[in-house]
């Protein structure tokens, strides 16, 4: 066996592979660990992103349920304020109609008292000038002079 040359080849064979295999293993080890150590922070990292985007997610999410609630209070308070506008302005709109028709009313009996103001000077005016025309028709100097005397008579009685 020692004698034979195949047995030395492949003593020799074997010590290379040996002597190769160790630095070569340590080399392949050490990439392998390199490589695992790279694989293992890309999941750490794409782990972390991911962590990053479900607490984005999260957080946008309550951001619009927030917008959400806070558009609905605004609805509501704009509801609210126009029903208050719409009573203030049916108020506002019933006194100025009232004070419309007061203020009506009171130029009809103003125009009513100016009417009847009217029509009694008219009337007196029209009563005189009928006993004037009467007067001068009918009244004679005799009886004019019989009306003027007991006229002072009367006067004289009561203003004694």
């Amino acid at each position: 066996m020692f004698q034979n040359p195949q047995f030395w080849v492949a003593l020799s064979f074997v010590l290379f592979v040996i002597a190769v295999f160790k630095p070569v293993g340590k080399i392949l080890a050490a990439s392998l660990d390199n490589r695992s150590a790279k694989i293992q922070k890309e999941l750490d990292e794409a782990l972390r992103l991911r962590e990053e985007a479900q607490e984005l997610l999260a957080s946008y999410q309550r951001k619009q349920k927030e917008a959400a609630e806070e558009a609905q209070k605004i609805i509501a308070n704009a509801e609210n304020e126009s029903k208050r506008i719409i009573i203030e302005a049916e108020k506002h709109l019933e006194e100025n109609l009232n004070k419309k028709i007061q203020l009506a009313m009171q130029k009809i009996a103003s125009y009513e008292q100016s009417v009847l103001q009217e029509v009694r000077t008219n009337s007196i005016d029209v009563a005189i000038s009928t006993v004037r025309s009467l007067i001068k028709e009918k009244l004679n100097k005799e009886i004019a002079e019989n009306l003027v005397s007991r006229a002072v008579t009367e006067m004289n009685k009561k203003l004694h």
